[in-house]
């Protein structure tokens, strides 16, 4: 009996002490399993999209311009939450969405869609490369935070910006032109009045003098002295003429001072808009100045700093998924009636391949179609050419056809794309001047544009592009050679 107490002594002891123990563990399982979700709060989420069309845009807020659009079923990846908007990941590049029940599924840890699942449970090992797929998108999220991402978007406002004041500045140029010239012509009429009053002035004065002579013999007695009735009434005659003459002379000797009055008075209006107008001047070259300063700082922090490198190039191809998508949209675009008709070729566009002209005389620099950028080891797609030419060089149309976009183009500056007909395009980016807007006809070899280097990295020249059904083409299989 003793030895059968003593025994259930020792195992009470051991089950209150497993019991403690039990005890103590409690509160650290509690906090392993309620910061197991925290742990990855920070990772990207799965999501879906539920609507036929959603519009991705580069900042939160629908101020912001789209910058792809997503369509049903799409499967993205959620970075971060900014208000009532997301941040997301889709093909290789990163945007906003607005967070919407009905507009997007996120799918929470545990949570995979059915057929992921179906993937995770098939025996490829497909999981693995989801796994490594994710990795890579999460690598390069990373590598494109909202500050670089800030800097390519501040480049581009910089740039539209720059244009807007360069255009400022030419037209105001060209107001203080038309002004000296104003001043010019003016200045000449006042001269010449000046000259007829100082001739009119000197024979008014003489005539004064004759008359005030006269009076001392009165016109009677001028007329007296005639010899005879013939001389009596020739002589009135003349002197009613030069009587007539001298008043007419006066009346113009008046009109004359008051027109150099008003001509003085245009000529101080004048002026002083000629001396608003070159201040004006100065303070938009100087804010030009500024501006151009401010877009030089970037570009040189951009070359210089890889990710921004990259994050640039990644704004580059949204832009070129952005060209696609807006000529992809004139399949669809009816044409105005009131648009008049683009001048009859002889040949159709297409019967002129090989057969082209240059649009700007320069030199080609890069070429159309895939290219490895051996600083980043990453394969890009040219969908043009580039063409560096001096800065204002004419750029002429390639053959005869009717503007459907003159405007800013992000990634790509001042663009012009025109249609030829049969669904043939040609683009025309980073421009100076445009002299075409939308629904004007265009002629073969007329002067359409400038180059400039508006949206350009790499300095003034032209990007020139022609496209078929919105797919491009190379532009060197068109052009005539040599």
């Amino acid at each position: 009996m003793v030895r059968l107490g003593k025994e259930n002594m020792s195992r009470a002891k051991r089950f209150f002490c497993f019991e403690k123990f039990c005890l103590l563990l409690l509160p650290v399982l509690i906090f392993i399993w309620s910061a197991s979700p925290l742990l990855g709060a920070g990772d990207p989420k799965p999501a879906t999209i539920l609507v036929s069309a959603l519009n991705m845009r580069s900042g939160p807020g629908s101020h912001n311009p789209p910058i792809a659009t997503l369509r049903k079923g799409n499967r993205v990846q959620v970075l971060s939450y900014e208000g009532e908007w997301v941040r997301i990941f889709f093909e290789d590049q990163t945007g906003f969405i607005i967070n919407r029940e009905r507009f997007l599924r996120i799918d929470e840890p545990g949570q995979a869609p059915a057929d992921e699942l179906k993937t995770a449970e098939s025996p490829t090992g497909s999981t693995d490369n989801l796994n490594r797929a994710l990795e890579i998108s999460r690598e390069k999220v990373a590598s494109f935070s909202k500050d670089e991402m800030a800097v390519i978007n501040a480049l581009d406002d910089t740039e539209k910006t720059l244009d807007g004041v360069r255009r400022k500045v030419a037209r105001l140029y060209t107001e203080l032109k038309a002004v000296e010239f104003r001043i010019r012509e003016l200045e000449g009429q006042y001269r010449e009045i000046e000259k007829r009053a100082e001739v009119n002035e000197k024979y008014v004065a003489g005539r004064l003098a004759a008359l005030y002579k006269l009076s001392w013999l009165g016109k009677f007695h001028v007329l007296a002295s005639a010899d005879s009735m013939f001389d009596f009434f020739s002589s009135k005659r003349a002197l009613e003429q030069i009587l007539a003459h001298d008043d007419a002379m006066l009346v113009q000797l008046s009109r004359d001072k008051a027109e150099m009055q008003a001509l003085l008075a245009r000529l101080v209006t004048t002026k002083n808009e000629k001396r608003t107008t070159a201040a004006d001047l100065s303070n938009r070259i100087e804010t030009m100045n500024a501006e151009q300063a401010r877009r030089e700082s970037l570009l040189a922090e951009i070359r210089g700093k890889k990710s921004l490198q990259m994050a640039a190039i990644e704004s580059l191809k949204a832009s070129a998924r952005a060209l696609d998508q807006t000529v992809e949209a004139f399949k669809t675009e009816p044409i105005p009636a009131a648009l008049p008709l683009p001048m009859v070729a002889e040949k159709p566009f297409a019967a002129l391949k090989g057969l082209l002209m240059m649009p700007v005389k320069g030199k080609i620099i890069s070429f159309f179609g895939p290219y490895k950028d051996s600083q980043f080891k990453v394969t890009h797609f040219q969908s043009g050419i580039n063409i560096k030419a001096d800065r204002g060089e004419p750029i002429r149309a390639v053959y005869n056809g009717r503007t459907l976009f003159s405007s800013w183009f992000k990634g790509f500056g001042n663009m012009l794309i025109i249609d030829h007909g049969d669904h043939y395009y040609s683009v025309y980016a980073h421009l100076e001047e445009q002299f075409k807007n939308k629904g004007d006809p265009v002629e073969a070899g007329e002067v359409i544009a400038t180059v400039g280097d508006t949206g350009s990295m790499t300095g003034a020249g032209l990007h020139f592009e022609i496209r078929h059904h919105g797919k491009p083409m190379n532009p060197l299989g068109w052009i005539k050679k040599g």
